[in-house]
């Protein structure tokens, strides 16, 4: 016969269980706790450049914000050759002596390159910088290799924390540099460094937080030196030389493509319109960046759990996403399609107005764009690598292709800017299309094995 206390011990047994199963140290809790404190680390960042933007525009002129949008281009493309996209391995070896010998090989591969950009800058600076119309950019040309190495540097330190799950010293350094780096942008302004307190303010950016994940590693780096070796570093080398051949080219080609139109307005309508661009492209970008990354990384999440042999699921869940992100967006395009110019002469002042003119234009490339980027992770699921690359040499070939109707047909700024928007708004139609091709190809070959 059962007594009275043995009710009250299985539940709280059931407790018990419930407790482990959504306690912090299970792994499905500990992934989403790391996304959330890396999400929330971003989230801070972006508020805190959000805010100082309006400060910023009103201390600056736009053709300084034109020589930092080519200095950010610049070492944004040249970045990922800095470390070969080795850096992106540093996470997979199971032993940390292995992880390091491959971070000191992307540290040699740094140091060589930035020594490679120093006297290629010092040398051919000026002909460059004529050929982009950035002449304003010659007398801080030694701040590009300083970006490279230290943007490279940041990288290579934040894929270890993400190796040691060191989140939290990750998120906090992505806040500090952040805040560093506005306030240099500011503090330098006002006393008149005009364009050097943006540079430096950008150098701060991107590399603020090097010291910091430096000295939080630092014991760890010290234990696992014993295992560096020649040979070792050497073996790594030939072991992830599928991330400087394939990973590489992919991420410049993102990358160039990205800031091409900045390149390209400099070249052909100087410093102020390529600074009016330059702050219509890095507004647009914060909630792409805040929202579009974070919905990113939660369907890769979830579309990784079903796997690519439930590619029903896959389906049905993508084409969700799809709709939701579509009526989410719908408020924002229409706002900033109607309104654009006069939010941002009221939010960064009169000289800005142009940048809500580009801004308007660019609303339907941002709504599709919003919309398919997540997608591509699925990409990932069915093994098609390969197609990202692709799809990045076709946007941009239509890029270069935008760029010539432009120069051939004499357009301004603003025609430019519509006939990129158009083009652009298709290419991201045509990959969310694709990328459910590829998922219903999934469903079809899963019908037929079964």
């Amino acid at each position: 016969m059962k007594t009275a206390t043995q009710k009250p011990k299985k539940l709280s047994i059931l407790k018990a269980s419930i407790a482990r199963k959504w306690a912090k140290d299970t792994p499905t809790a500990s992934i989403f706790r790391n996304m959330a404190m890396l999400a929330t680390g971003s989230a801070a960042a972006k508020a805190i450049s959000a805010l100082s933007i309006p400060i910023i525009t009103r201390i600056y002129l736009p053709e300084h914000m034109g020589v930092l949008s080519v200095f950010t281009a610049l070492t944004a493309m040249l970045v990922p050759l800095g470390t070969m996209r080795y850096s992106m391995a540093i996470p997979l070896p199971r032993h940390d002596g292995a992880a390091f010998n491959l971070a000191l090989l992307c540290a040699s591969c740094l140091l060589v390159v930035s020594i490679f950009f120093t006297f290629l800058f010092w040398i051919f600076s000026p002909p460059l910088l004529a050929l982009l119309s950035m002449e304003e950019l010659l007398p801080y040309w030694w701040l590009l290799p300083l970006a490279i190495a230290g943007a490279g540097l940041y990288e290579l330190l934040s894929n270890w924390a993400v190796r040691d799950k060191a989140f939290k010293p990750l998120a906090k350094t992505r806040v500090w540099q952040t805040a560093i780096g506005s306030s240099a942008k500011i503090g330098l302004g006002l006393l008149g460094l005009k364009p050097l307190g943006l540079l430096i303010g950008q150098v701060f950016t991107q590399a603020g937080g090097i010291l910091s994940l430096f000295l939080n590693f630092f014991q760890k780096f010290r234990s696992t030196w014993r295992h560096v070796s020649k040979r070792r570093m050497v073996f790594f080398l030939k072991r992830y030389a599928d991330f400087p051949k394939y990973r590489l080219p992919s991420q410049f080609l993102l990358i160039f493509s990205t800031k091409a139109p900045l390149f390209y307005f400099a070249w052909q309508f100087g410093a102020e319109s390529t600074g009016q661009l330059g702050l219509a492209l890095m507004v647009l970008a914060l909630p792409m960046t805040l929202f579009g990354q974070s919905t990113g990384r939660a369907y890769y999440a979830e579309i990784a759990r079903i796997g690519q042999k439930r590619p029903g699921e896959i389906y049905d869940v993508t084409t969700s996403i799809t709709k939701k992100l579509f009526f989410i967006s719908i408020p924002a395009f229409l706002v900033l399609l109607i309104m654009g110019p006069w939010l941002f002469e009221l939010v960064f002042g009169e000289a800005w107005r142009d940048a809500g003119v580009f801004g308007s234009i660019l609303a339907l490339y941002l709504l599709t764009q919003f919309i398919s980027s997540p997608l591509v992770n699925a990409l990932s699921v069915f093994d098609k690598q390969w197609l990202f690359l692709t799809i990045n040499i076709v946007r941009l070939i239509g890029i270069i292709i935008i760029f010539g109707i432009s120069y051939s047909f004499l357009l301004s700024p603003a025609q430019t800017i519509l006939v990129y928007s158009l083009a652009l708004s298709m290419h991201y139609i045509f990959t969310a299309l694709i990328i459910f091709k590829v998922i219903k190809s999934g469903i079809a070959k899963h019908s037929a094995t079964r």
